[in-house]
């Protein structure tokens, strides 16, 4: 039997988990990952916590055969992790935890870990690091890196998936439709030892997530694997250039950054306790974040295009406040490697229209299915930056999955 040939665009968490569900079952798949790092180590923005849940995520681990080295990375200590939502002076608005007897569990793992696994299970040779696409030619050529090294596509690969993130260029292959500005941006910083240097701060962000939000801004912090604590400072924007304008206003100047960022918390009448979370954070650590989104309802549908299609963020980037954007990317890999599967067991001249099936099928059902999700999304974001938040957000929440400042 012909193997079918497979190319990912993008080592991410939907590119690998689709690499590992293609590539770790009796071989009839053959798949290449093109990812422009030049070694696993060679990332220096390593991402926060992702919980993972029972339908999508977890769902793509287990077939993937991935549980029990998942279950060795994550974290799942759902007694001593909350979700908590307070106002700008602490006042507790909402507060909830996973619940073991219900079933409701959704274990958190670092990004960072998330990818490391991921990569540790893929047989040797199938990631080509340093092999940035840096654009895709109008026949379907790959240009690769500066060089401007040339692949094409047509006679060596069945099918080329992008899954390089929300400026995907395969699916800028595909259409015209792009992401656009949400709204909101700002800047992620990290607390590096908490427990020994800030212990208040500790125990208020506990093992979970707390958000602190009132008049178009939030502040937020958020535990990760090493114990550091991640600092998130989102407001209401004009333009994605204004978190980068301000570090060069600053003059890259990032403890100056830091100190403007204070005062615009306090004049908004963040209460002394918060104000220190932006002081107790590390500045070399502060990273500019505008966010993007696709504007509902078909801002992320594209007409398909035979042989190629997209995952993850390059189908559907969406902001991160419904904890749902890796869930729907390794969900996305899970859907589109049962069909590619079941097509790489076919053989001869009619498998090509066969794959071609599979795949508009994959794209229909992701279409719908992130349009679920991304509405979600838009609910929480709008709710979370309204002017009477956080009292709009717990009710939200209340409504959604019960709980309360003593839950």
């Amino acid at each position: 039997m012909t193997l079918l040939n497979v190319a990912i665009i993008g080592g991410g968490p939907s590119g690998l988990t689709l690499a590992n569900l293609l590539s770790n079952f009796p071989k009839t798949v053959n798949v290449t990952v093109f990812e422009r790092d030049t070694s696993p180590a060679s990332r220096t923005t390593k991402g926060g916590t992702l919980d993972l849940h029972a339908d999508t995520g977890l769902a793509a681990i287990d077939a993937a055969g991935l549980r029990a080295a998942f279950n060795a990375r994550s974290r799942a200590d759902f007694s001593s992790s909350f979700f908590s939502i307070a106002d700008r002076r602490g006042k507790l608005i909402f507060r909830h935890s996973d619940d073991a007897e219900t079933g409701n569990l959704r274990p958190e793992i670092d990004r960072e870990d998330l990818r490391d696994l991921l990569l540790d299970a893929l047989p040797e040779g199938t990631i080509r690091w340093g092999a940035h696409v840096s654009s895709i030619t109008s026949d379907g050529t790959l240009v690769i890196g500066a060089s401007g090294v040339k692949e094409s596509t047509m006679d060596k690969y069945d099918l080329v998936i992008g899954a390089e993130g929300a400026w995907s260029k395969v699916r800028a292959h595909l259409t015209d439709s792009h992401p656009v500005f949400s709204g909101i941006g700002g800047f992620e910083m990290h607390i590096i030892n908490p427990d020994s240097q800030y212990p208040k701060i500790s125990k208020r962000v506990g093992n979970g997530l707390y958000f602190t939000v009132g008049s178009g801004l939030a502040l937020t912090g958020q535990r990760i694997g090493s114990g550091a604590i991640m600092i998130y400072l989102f407001q209401r924007m004009k333009g994605p250039s204004e978190p980068q304008e301000l570090i060069d206003r600053c003059g890259s100047d990032l403890v100056r950054v830091q100190g403007e960022l204070k005062k615009r918390y306090e004049n908004a009448g963040w209460s002394a306790e918060f104000l220190e979370w932006i002081n107790a954070a590390d500045p070399k650590t502060i990273r500019a974040w505008p966010l993007y989104e696709y504007v509902l309802p078909d801002g992320h549908v594209f007409t398909h295009k035979p042989g190629w299609t997209v995952i993850g963020d390059a189908a559907h980037v969406m902001t991160p406040f419904a904890g749902e954007g890796v869930n729907a990317a390794m969900r996305d890999a899970l859907e589109l490697a049962k069909r590619v599967r079941e097509v790489a067991n076919l053989d001869g001249a009619g498998r090509a229209e066969a794959l071609d099936k599979a795949v508009r099928e994959y794209e229909e059902e992701m279409f719908k299915r992130s349009r679920r999700v991304m509405s979600e999304t838009m609910r929480n974001k709008n709710a979370m930056y309204a002017d009477n938040a956080p009292e709009s957000i717990a009710e939200m929440f209340q409504e959604l999955i019960g709980g309360g400042p003593s839950a």
